[in-house]
């Protein structure tokens, strides 16, 4: 089922909207990409596909622009795309997000994606949740609170100063990855703040005043999830590592069930307590071009590697 925030923001993004059978919708979307130095494409041999984004020909079920969002069965994907061809919208090239792969079905290809990095908690208080945790991963958590405890955090207020502050400091630590977003950072950041309203919030990081780094995150139902990350250069040791377990204390204050980290650092997000949601890149054609080339980049795709670690006792 659709969570509460897929729920309120479906019908926002640039792009038109399908409906299931049992009434739930699904935006389908061709959103713009942003610029970036390229290494992550040319590191897992997918730049031409890359090429086919940039050109318009690929459309997505739900949005890139939202990650962890909209990661749906692959039946559901099935259906999805059964309401798509009621449409007089031609699909080329269509993608989903799918929590299991699409090989055995015919003209899919699905690619297994880095996983979803969640907390499942099980504490009462940020203290408990760090004496679970076994005595090397206890005093690494401890080194982190200690190298960053100049460390000043404040909410930011919803103004336009505020994102395009907030949006430099994103640009800046994403300008040398290939990621799924718009040119226009700030207008994707002011578009979540009017879509989610007060359950979407930027954590701001200060040292003497002085922005060095915020996480967001999105409160949607009992899952906090963990959105954009960004920061300066001159950030304290381990400041990632802290902005992490900022976001789990959050979450174990809050009340909420889950808390999802996203994709990307999967060792290092397992040491904080982290388990690994596997999801894959479905893609659908019945062009023989495309699906020549899918099956082409697939035998040279290589997923990455990772160790997950134990954290608790």
């Amino acid at each position: 089922m659709l969570t509460n925030a897929e729920n309120t923001i479906a019908d926002r993004l640039p792009g038109s909207t399908i409906m299931l059978e049992d009434g739930s919708v699904l935006p389908l979307t061709k959103p713009l990409f942003r610029r970036s130095s390229g290494k992550y494409i040319r590191q897992r041999r997918l730049a031409v596909l890359n090429r086919w984004i940039r050109k318009g020909i690929l459309q997505v079920l739900g949005s890139p622009w939202l990650p962890g969002f909209w990661i749906v069965t692959p039946k559901r994907a099935q259906r999805a795309l059964i309401a798509i061809k009621t449409m007089p919208l031609p699909v080329k090239l269509l993608l989903s997000v799918t929590s299991g792969s699409l090989n055995d079905k015919e003209y899919w290809t699905s690619f297994k994606a880095d996983p979803v990095m969640s907390v499942w908690i099980q504490w009462t208080s940020f203290d408990s949740y760090a004496q679970q945790m076994k005595k090397k991963y206890r005093a690494r958590l401890n080194k982190t609170m200690k190298s960053n405890e100049a460390i000043q955090i404040r909410e930011l207020a919803p103004e336009k100063e505020m994102f395009s502050r907030v949006s430099k400091l994103l640009t800046a630590t994403l300008s040398d990855r290939v990621v799924a977003m718009p040119e226009n950072l700030k207008w994707l950041l002011e578009l979540y703040q009017e879509c989610f309203g007060n359950s979407f919030k930027i954590h701001g990081f200060f040292i003497e005043d002085q922005l060095v780094g915020f996480i967001s995150t999105i409160e949607d139902g009992k899952l906090l999830r963990a959105m954009h990350y960004g920061s300066k250069e001159n950030t304290p040791q381990d400041f990632y590592s802290y902005a992490m377990f900022y976001a789990i204390r959050l979450g174990i204050e809050g009340g909420f069930e889950k808390v999802s980290l996203g994709r990307t650092a999967t060792e290092i997000k397992s040491t904080y307590g982290a388990k690994p949601e596997e999801n894959y890149f479905s893609f659908y054609s019945e062009s023989w071009f495309f699906q020549g080339v899918l099956k082409w980049a697939q035998k040279r795709y290589r997923p990455k590697t990772y160790v997950l670690r134990s954290p608790f006792k």
